[in-house]
């Protein structure tokens, strides 16, 4: 008898040491957001569905807690949720995206830690602060989406899909057309920061594939880890109006633009390394925008006169869009500024 208690005193610790699973306990702060009626939900990846762990406000400071069992090994995604409305309702989930908390291979969700003990994990919803003390939120900002639908495909309803708060939406961010010029716009609330997005149509049913060996230009695109090839675009602290972009195209639709008028803008040199010169072929007062890949306006010139001079040596070399506008004539042109 003695042996056998021998034995199980040799063999508890490797009992104890073959625990595999852990009593993970979230606390995520609200304080940046209005919680929905159902509440805050912990989901996806290695925890199920969207209303797979069911978080709670008890004393209502804000802060929502919860458990659920899991392995500690790591590995593995999970995100947060606003009030979903069944165990499908990913439209609810934080929009992590561009943020280093997130995992782009896996629908930027959050990536789960590993432990050995039973452990709290605390956050912000839709932040990476690995805390319960939400940073003061940012300021949104108007940004104008503008999307020439002249080269693509037949569709009937026009949408803006991307990381936005309704991340990837087929039909949550509709554009319209109010002149019947097929130039499709949306404008956006949105906080400074990194998104990634495309132009879409008819909830997914048509979208953008960008096979960037047939571009000449890719400066609006980039390929991540998982392979999805999107328009990326990062945003100031400023009210921002996107160059027009043609469908699966960097900048304006071929053919469309400066040549396509009967009265004629003419820019040049193009490339160009520091001065651009672009005629005016009216009396009427022009104005001049350069657009930076991101859509940020970095130059801005109002002239009647016929040749209207542009000092570009200050700026990066690249890709730039033009605008160019007067009472009775609209372009848009590509610059390359060497």
């Amino acid at each position: 008898m003695k042996k056998i208690y021998a034995i199980l005193v040799f063999c508890l610790p490797l009992l104890v040491g073959a625990q595999t699973t852990y009593t993970v306990t979230f606390k995520v702060s609200t304080a940046n957001i209005t919680v929905g009626a159902n509440g805050i939900y912990a989901g996806g990846g290695i925890l199920g569905d969207a209303q797979a762990v069911q978080l709670d406000d008890t004393d209502s400071n804000g802060v929502w807690t919860g458990t659920a069992t899991v392995t500690g090994a790591g590995g593995g995604n999970f995100i947060f949720l606003n009030s979903p409305n069944n165990g499908g309702d990913w439209g609810t989930k934080e929009s992590l995206g561009g943020l280093p908390c997130s995992d782009p291979n896996n629908y930027d969700d959050r990536i789960f830690p590993s432990f050995s003990q039973d452990t709290t994990l605390m956050f912000c919803f839709g932040t990476c602060v690995n805390d319960t003390v939400c940073p003061t939120p940012l300021t949104p900002v108007n940004v104008t989406f503008q999307s020439d639908r002249r080269n693509s495909p037949a569709f009937t309803d026009a949408y803006l899909s991307g990381t936005f708060p309704i991340a990837w939406s087929g039909d949550a961010y509709p554009m319209t057309d109010d002149d019947g010029d097929s130039i499709y716009t949306v404008v956006m609330s949105l906080t400074p920061g990194d998104y990634r997005y495309k132009f879409t149509a008819d909830n997914w049913a048509l979208q953008e594939n960008f096979v960037t060996a047939n571009m000449s230009d890719t400066s609006c695109v980039n390929t991540n880890s998982a392979g999805f090839t999107d328009r990326f675009i990062t945003i100031g602290a400023n009210d921002t109006v996107l160059p027009v972009a043609c469908w699966e195209e960097c900048g304006p639709c071929s053919g469309v633009g400066l040549e396509e008028n009967e009265l004629k803008f003419k820019l040049y040199p193009n490339p160009a390394e520091s001065v651009v010169i672009i005629e005016n072929p009216s009396a009427e007062k022009a104005e001049v925008s350069l657009f930076n890949s991101l859509g940020q306006n970095v130059l801005k010139v109002e002239s009647e006169n016929a040749k209207i001079q542009l000092d570009i040596s200050e700026l990066p070399s690249g890709m730039y869009y033009v605008k160019i506008s007067s009472q009775s004539i609209e372009a848009f042109s590509t610059l390359t500024k060497q």
